[in-house]
């Protein structure tokens, strides 16, 4: 694991490396702060987890870790995906900081096919996007060649997924196009940030009986409408 400049933080759920030149993300300011980013989402999930595994992509600096960990139960998983570097080490040393074994890491982005993605995660003057870093169609400054994988092929398909959160900077749709397998067998919770693709939601997986069902913070909540939150 890469060593990242410690500039550590805590509040009730555990311990946290928070990068450093990001205090004016609301995530880093209220951890730095003895605060938790997006109280209500963390506490659904936790609510919601059952005895199944959580998919959390956009892990940013692992903010969500250890709340959601200490709700699993016994064998039970987060698969959690960051694609930017920076970021992805920061959740290393948050995962590390908490002792946290129920937590696997990747560092990659997730889309509808394996391969890779440009992401740029710097700005023009070479400052750290952290979780404003996004996808781009072209090279350019601070935009890096990162991997991309479909969530069907990273999380193995024996593990009973409960809920399948996104935060992934408007690629939502092409991470669930990479998922399809999961959410039809697994059915699971749906949390996406700024999610614009209702009509997609319905068409793609209104067979699955998928509804809009409520909101937390930015995101929206889909499941299916005999589930009962």
């Amino acid at each position: 694991m890469d060593i990242v400049h410690n500039n550590s933080a805590s509040n009730e759920y555990g311990q946290y490396s928070v990068p450093e030149g990001l205090d004016h993300r609301p995530a880093v300011r209220l951890v730095k702060s003895g605060e938790v980013y997006e109280p209500n989402t963390i506490r659904f999930m936790r609510d919601h987890t059952g005895t199944g595994d959580i998919i959390h992509a956009g892990t940013f600096f692992g903010d969500f870790l250890p709340g959601l960990s200490a709700a699993m139960t016994r064998g039970a998983q987060i698969w959690a995906f960051e694609p930017n570097p920076n970021s992805y080490a920061h959740a290393q040393e948050t995962i590390a900081l908490n002792g946290l074994e129920n937590v696997t890491l990747t560092n990659a982005a997730l889309s509808n096919t394996d391969g890779h993605i440009r992401f740029q995660t710097r700005d023009a003057q070479g400052n750290p996007l952290g979780g404003h870093s996004r996808y781009v169609e072209q090279d350019g400054p601070g935009v890096e060649t990162l991997p991309a994988i479909r969530l069907d092929s990273a999380v193995p398909a024996d593990r009973q997924i409960s809920i399948l959160q996104l935060d992934v900077e408007g690629h939502e749709r092409a991470a669930l196009e990479g998922a399809m397998d999961i959410i039809a067998r697994c059915r699971p919770i749906l949390i996406l940030e700024e999610f614009r693709y209702k009509r997609w939601i319905k068409a793609k997986l209104g067979h699955l009986g998928y509804e809009l069902k409520q909101k937390l913070h930015a995101n929206r909540v889909f499941a299916p409408a005999d589930r009962l939150l």
